[in-house]
């Protein structure tokens, strides 16, 4: 055997531990071949000795080289919610700061069984933390606690006024026809094209859930037409018109009103709004005397400008009748307004409404839901709270404010049906359900836009914790933290 050919062999011995044969080009291709004769000697010293062979590999497969990594988020702006349960990294829940990059729409809807810390989330991530960020907050509290609206431990400790209605005019007001409300959808300082729902609409609402019918055009028009007359009637001697007004101008016209339709139907004019009239005049004597029926309180007219936390107690209205609804109604028709005349200020605020249901029926639930579509013109974000989804039927009111929502916050649901309803309103991979079934207290799965789901671990300082206990009321104790802040 040449010289070199011996070379060869040994070197591919102490590489690959077995000698190779062949052509110098085959070795290079690392083909296999026969081993030569074993050699006692060489045996005997170890020479032969298996090494472990390399095997033929590709980049492909050094992908397991690699250890599992969770990309971090670059998000800094915007309020805090929690931890993420999986990576525990901080988590911004932020309507205002994912609108653009993570969602199309500002409003928000959380979902959850009693007991399983929706409210606490809701007051200290769509509440508190909010006016740290500079935001204006308009909470309507349904919820009593310790025979007051459950907000009002906090409006206290935060120096803002409760502003209480109560039927029977012992409470705040807040007139249908307040001048706020815009007439003819014009607003000094607003943006073009930003127009919430005006008196007329408004009334015409609440005339269809008092009267359990629709209008007809006839009834209508001589609505319309006696508006605009106790408006400028009103403006004439220096006051606000009232529901009362327009219900003695639709019942007791003057003759000439009826001109406005014509000669072949001024006569006949007249009696068109006869039975709006005296619907009207029946809330403004009993369902809703006190409530809607007189000038706004000066606490209401000012709220906005007198502390950045509005607190509308609506705690004591029944819930049974028109009057809770339309209240409600009417304070979001006048905020909405409020904001339109301030829209090209581009201030950012919250509209919290924890008993979502209440605003979503009748016709007055409609002006409700209109005026959410104006979110992103009016920089105002809903804040809306249900219990059990499988209560509102498909096509409901109830389910089209949910669907509406650009972000939605899911707590521990303990009913297998609602758990599933949710799923499939929110479109949720198949299985979810389990995971919603599962979550403990303090627990939600949080979906932003189009963001994968996450699920979130809501945490509170020791502040936030007396400011949402809602248990001293079932307990009889005040925690310690609650009694420091009624102190201080």
């Amino acid at each position: 055997m040449p010289r070199a050919e011996q070379k060869r062999l040994s070197r591919n011995v102490i590489e690959f531990g077995q000698p190779m044969t062949g052509s110098p080009a085959e070795a290079r291709r690392g083909t296999r071949r026969q081993m030569p004769r074993r050699r006692r000697l060489l045996d005997r010293h170890g020479w032969y000795e298996p090494r472990p062979e390399g095997a033929w590999t590709t980049t492909r497969q050094a992908e397991a080289w690699n250890l599992a990594t969770n990309r971090r988020r670059t998000r800094t702006d915007g309020v805090l919610a929690g931890l993420n349960t999986i990576s525990q990294e901080a988590e911004i829940v932020d309507a205002f700061a994912s609108y653009g990059a993570e969602t199309s729409g500002i409003n928000i809807v959380v979902i959850g069984d009693i007991g399983r810390g929706k409210s606490s989330w809701i007051k200290t991530v769509c509440v508190l933390r909010q006016l740290v960020a500079g935001r204006q907050v308009v909470v309507l509290d349904k919820k009593p606690q310790a025979g007051v609206g459950e907000y009002t431990s906090i409006a206290t400790s935060l120096g803002a006024q409760s502003i209480r209605f109560r039927t029977g005019g012992t409470g705040a007001r807040l007139n249908l026809l307040d001048p706020a409300i815009s007439t003819g959808g014009d607003h000094t300082g607003g943006l073009e094209g930003v127009v919430p729902a005006g008196q007329e609409a408004l009334v015409l609402a609440v005339l269809t859930d008092a009267m359990g019918r629709r209008l007809d055009e006839r009834e209508k028009a001589a609505v319309g037409a006696g508006l605009a007359k106790v408006t400028v009637a009103a403006r004439g001697t220096g006051r606000d018109p009232v529901i009362r007004d327009l219900a003695m101008q639709l019942l007791d016209p003057d003759p000439a009103d009826g001109a406005d339709f014509g000669p072949r139907w001024s006569t006949r004019a007249l009696e068109w709004g006869l039975e709006p009239g005296l619907a009207l005049l029946r809330l403004a004597d009993r369902d809703l005397r006190g409530l809607v029926d007189a000038p706004t309180s000066p606490a209401v007219r000012d709220a906005l400008d007198t502390h950045p936390l509005v607190h509308f107690d609506v705690s004591a209205l029944p819930t049974d009748g028109p009057a809770l609804r339309v209240v409600m109604t009417a304070a979001n028709t006048w905020l909405a307004n409020r904001l339109a005349a301030r829209s090209s200020r581009y201030q950012q605020t919250i509209l919290v409404v924890e008993e979502g249901w209440h605003v979503a029926a009748g016709s007055t639930g409609e002006i409700f839901r209109a005026n959410l579509k104006l979110s992103r013109g009016l920089a105002l974000s809903t804040v809306s709270a249900f219990h059990h989804p499988a209560d509102q039927p498909a096509g409901s009111p109830a389910r089209s404010l949910m669907a509406e929502a650009s972000i939605v916050v899911l707590f521990g649901q303990s009913r297998a049906d609602d758990a599933l309803d949710t799923v499939r309103l929110y479109r949720l991979p198949e299985g979810t359900e389990d995971t919603l079934m599962r979550l403990g207290r303090g627990q939600a799965l949080v979906k932003i836009g189009s963001r994968d789901p996450f699920l979130l671990t809501h945490i509170r300082s020791p502040y936030e914790i007396a400011l949402t206990d809602t248990d001293a009321a079932i307990t009889g104790v005040a925690s310690p933290h609650t009694q420091e802040v009624t102190s201080s």
